[in-house]
C-alpha cells in the first residue's frame, strides 16, 4: 500500500514535467509490479521463498504494532484480495497503454488516481473497524468516480460519472447509518461503551443477547441498511440501475476496472461485515442475502439476453455474477463455501477481464461496440475470435475454463449449507446465460464477415490478452494449487 501512494504522488508530480505518456506509463508499470511482487513474497508464493530467503516476516492472523493502531491486519485473507486487486489494475494499466491517445491530457492523474483506488480496496480488504472499512471505502469510491470522467468532453463519461458519483453518495449514506445502528447496539449491549472493532461487534451482537435485550427490530434495520449500501457497490438487484449506463460511458479500461475490481471490494467488505462482524447474529442476514443472490441473477441474465452492445452485455452479464459472489458470502460455512467464492473471484477476474479487453480491441479496430458487428470475426481474426469464445464459455461456466471450478464450488458450498434450492436456481441461471454468450460465438462464427480486413491489436493488449487467457486456461486445468491457496485464506473466516 505504501508502495502504490508512493507512486502515485510520483505520478503527479512528474505529470507537471513529463509529457511522454511512454514514460508514465512505464513508471505506473514498475510501481504495480514492484506492489504485486512484495504482496507475492507476503504471501510466500514468491522466488525469495523458494529459495529459502525471507524479505520480510509473514503477517499471521493477530495484529500488533502499526497494524494494530491503524486497525489493519494483513493476513492471508487481506493478501488473497490484495492479489486479485493488484493483478486486475496491472492488466488495466498494460491494457491502457494503447488505449490512451498520446495527446490525452492528465494522463499521470489517470494512473495517480487508479493507484489510489487500488490502495482503497486493499484497505477495506486489510480493515478491522468499521469505520476504517468505511474510510478505505469512500477513497476506493472517489477515485473511481473521477476515473469514470476522465475524458471530460465525452459527454457519455459525464453522464456516467455523475449518476455514479450520485449513487455512491447514497449508497455510502446506507452503509453509514448501518454501522450507526451497529454502533447503537453494541453500545446498549455492552456497560462500558460501544465499540466499532469487528471482533468486538463479534463478540456482542449474538443472537441470544441480541433477543434478551430487546434489540432484534434495530438489527435488522441496520442489516437492511447495510445490504442496501453494499448492494449498491456490488450492483445487486435491486440496486443495480447504475452498472450498465456507467460501464458504456466509461472508458473502456475504467470499465473493466469497475466490472473486475470494484465489485470485489463491496464482496470484500461484505466478508469484512457479515461474515466477521455478524457472524454470530447470522439468522437474519443469510436468508436475506440468498433471496437477493435469485433476484440479482435472475434479473442481470433476463436483461442481459436482448442486449447489442457488448459492454451493456456484459454490465448485465456481471449483475448476475454478483448474484454467484453472493450465494458463496450466504453459504460461507464448510470446504466449499468460502473458498469457492474466494476461487470464484479469482477465475471471475481473468475471464472478465479477457472479454472486455476483446471488446476494447474491436472498439478500436471496428469503431464499435454492437455485438452484430462482430460477425465473420473468426474469418478475420482466427485468434480473438477463440479467445472470446474461451471467456464466454468461462463466464457461463462450461469446462475446462476457471468459470467452471468458480461455480462447481459455489454450488457445492450452497448444497453443503443446505440451501438446495439456491443451488438449483443458480444452475438454471447458467443455463440461461448461456444463451447470450453462445449468441456472440455464433455472431462470430456462423455469420458472414462484411469485410475481409484482418483485426489486430496493440502489443501491451495482446500481452493482457495472453495472461487473461492463460488465466482462465491454468486455473481450469491445474486447479488444485489455487484451491489449496483459497483453502488457507479462507480459514480466518471460518467458524
Amino acid at each position: 500500500m505504501i508502495i502504490l501512494v508512493v507512486f502515485a504522488l510520483l505520478l503527479v508530480v512528474l505529470g507537471f514535467s513529463v509529457k511522454n505518456p511512454r514514460v508514465l506509463w512505464g513508471i505506473a508499470l514498475a510501481g504495480l509490479l514492484a506492489s504485486l511482487l512484495v504482496n507475492l513474497d507476503l504471501m510466500g508464493l514468491s522466488w525469495s521463498r523458494a529459495i529459502g530467503l525471507t524479505l520480510w516476516p509473514v503477517p499471521g492472523s493477530g495484529d500488533s504494532g502499526l497494524l494494530a493502531d491503524l486497525r489493519l491486519n494483513v493476513g492471508l485473507f487481506a493478501l488473497f484480495f490484495n492479489l486479485v486487486f493488484l493483478m486486475v489494475a496491472l492488466l488495466t494499466i498494460i491494457a491502457s497503454h494503447s488505449y490512451l491517445k498520446k495527446e490525452e491530457p492528465h494522463q499521470a492523474e489517470y494512473y495517480g488516481l487508479l493507484f489510489l483506488a487500488v490502495t482503497g480496496m486493499m484497505l477495506v480488504a486489510a480493515a478491522t473497524d468499521l469505520f476504517v472499512l468505511y474510510l478505505s471505502f469512500e477513497l476506493s469510491s472517489l477515485s473511481t468516480f473521477a476515473l469514470v470522467a476522465f475524458r471530460k468532453r465525452d459527454k457519455r463519461a459525464t453522464e456516467a460519472s455523475l449518476k455514479f458519483f450520485i449513487i455512491g453518495a447514497v449508497s455510502s449514506a446506507l452503509i453509514l447509518f448501518g454501522i450507526s445502528v451497529l454502533i447503537l447496539i453494541a453500545g446498549s449491549l455492552n456497560p462500558v461503551g460501544a465499540t466499532t472493532s469487528l471482533a468486538g461487534l463479534r463478540a456482542l451482537l449474538v443472537t441470544p443477547a441480541l433477543q434478551a435485550s430487546g434489540m432484534e427490530a434495530p438489527f435488522i434495520i441496520a442489516v437492511i441498511f447495510l445490504l442496501a449500501g453494499f448492494g449498491f457497490k456490488v450492483a445487486t438487484v435491486p440496486f443495480h440501475m447504475w452498472a450498465p449506463d456507467v460501464y458504456e460511458g466509461s472508458p473502456t479500461t475504467i470499465s473493466v476496472f469497475l466490472a473486475a475490481g470494484s465489485k470485489k471490494v463491496g464482496v470484500a467488505a461484505m466478508f469484512q461485515v457479515f461474515l466477521v462482524a455478524l457472524l454470530a447474529a447470522q439468522v437474519d442476514w443469510q436468508l436475506a442475502l440468498a433471496g437477493l443472490a435469485i433476484a440479482t441473477m435472475t434479473v442481470g441474465n433476463v436483461l442481459a439476453i436482448p442486449q447489442r452492445n457488448i459492454k451493456r452485455m456484459l454490465a448485465y452479464s456481471s449483475i448476475s455474477h454478483a448474484g454467484f459472489l453472493l450465494i458463496g458470502v450466504a453459504a460461507f460455512k464448510g470446504d466449499f463455501g468460502t473458498p469457492g467464492l474466494l476461487i470464484y473471484l479469482l477465475a471471475y477476474t481473468f475471464t472478465n477481464l479477457g472479454a472486455f479487453f476483446i471488446a476494447m480491441l474491436l472498439e478500436q479496430r471496428l469503431g464499435s461496440l454492437d455485438i452484430p458487428d462482430y460477425a465473420g470475426l473468426s474469418q478475420r481474426s482466427p485468434a480473438l475470435a477463440a479467445l472470446m469464445a474461451l471467456f464466454m464459455l468461462s463466464l457461463t461456466g462450461i469446462p475446462p475454463t476457471a468459470g467452471f471450478f468458480g461455480k462447481f464450488y459455489i454450488f457445492g458450498g450452497a448444497i453443503n449449507n443446505g440451501l438446495i434450492w439456491l443451488a438449483v436456481v443458480a444452475i438454471a441461471n447458467s443455463v440461461v446465460a448461456l444463451y447470450y454468450y453462445v449468441n456472440v460465438i455464433r455472431v462470430m462464427y456462423l455469420l458472414p464477415a462484411s469485410s475481409r480486413e484482418p483485426v489486430t491489436g496493440a502489443a501491451a493488449l495482446q500481452v493482457a490478452l495472453g495472461i487473461t487467457a492463460l488465466g482462465t486456461l491454468v486455473i481450469g486445468i491445474f486447479p488444485q494449487p489455487f484451491i489449496n491457496l483459497v483453502g488457507a485464506a479462507a480459514l480466518l473466516l471460518r467458524p
